[in-house]
């Protein structure tokens, strides 16, 4: 199987022995061995993922890594971090995605199905449009983040509340719904009325940066 190193915070290594790796386009710095490249698409079959294409203007183009060596990945000095999924549904914004392997089943997720309403409105406030990106099965993911991204542990007694623009994925059994707050901001001028966040509730990983996008 791939096997994922960091070579430092900003740069990901993924060791290939004749397997197959897919990436954000234009990740690869570097690679040695006898790798092939392709163009790929993240999206997977289906109504939902061609509407994702034709939305997104093709903008979650992967590519394809396979053969036997070492690739290379960074983008944008942006932080790395190494994410195992173990037979459960990792969902990221597609936009925080850096690579993952092909023993993954990538996919897109209308967010009106997670949560009805309140999913379509996440994804308004989030400022990330209304679809999201599944990976599921067995394997690593690779996440980009501004900082190092935290993964928030969830439980049945202890709810994580994040803000929509800090939001990068979660795992696990977990419900979201949108709440409505005021915040420091509003007392000090920055903004007025109420600000979002998302309440998610269950047994699972939130994870987020240390930035608002």
């Amino acid at each position: 199987m791939p096997v994922y190193q960091q070579i430092n915070e900003k740069m990901l290594e993924v060791k290939l022995g004749n397997e197959e790796v897919f990436a954000r386009r234009g990740a690869m710095v570097s690679y040695q061995g006898d790798v092939a490249f392709s163009r790929s698409f993240l999206a997977g079959q289906g109504v939902q993922s061609l509407a994702m294409r034709a939305v997104t203007n093709e903008g979650y183009a992967m590519m394809s890594a396979r053969g036997t060596g070492s690739v290379f990945y960074a983008q944008g000095g942006l932080f790395v971090t190494i994410v195992p999924v173990r037979g459960d549904t990792f969902y990221v914004e597609s936009d925080s995605l850096l690579a993952f392997d092909a023993r993954l089943t990538a996919g897109t997720m209308f967010l009106g199905n997670q949560g009805g309403v309140q999913g379509v409105v996440r994804g308004m406030a989030s400022g990330q449009g209304l679809f999201t990106t599944t990976l599921q099965g067995t394997g690593e993911v690779a996440i980009l983040s501004d900082g190092n991204a935290i993964g928030l542990p969830v439980t049945p007694d202890v709810p994580v509340f994040v803000d929509p623009q800090a939001y990068i994925g979660h795992t696990g059994q977990l419900s979201s719904t949108i709440v409505t707050d005021l915040n420091w901001k509003t007392f000090v001028g920055q903004a007025s009325g109420e600000s979002y966040q998302v309440k998610f509730t269950g047994q699972g990983t939130v994870y987020i940066q240390a930035s608002e996008r």
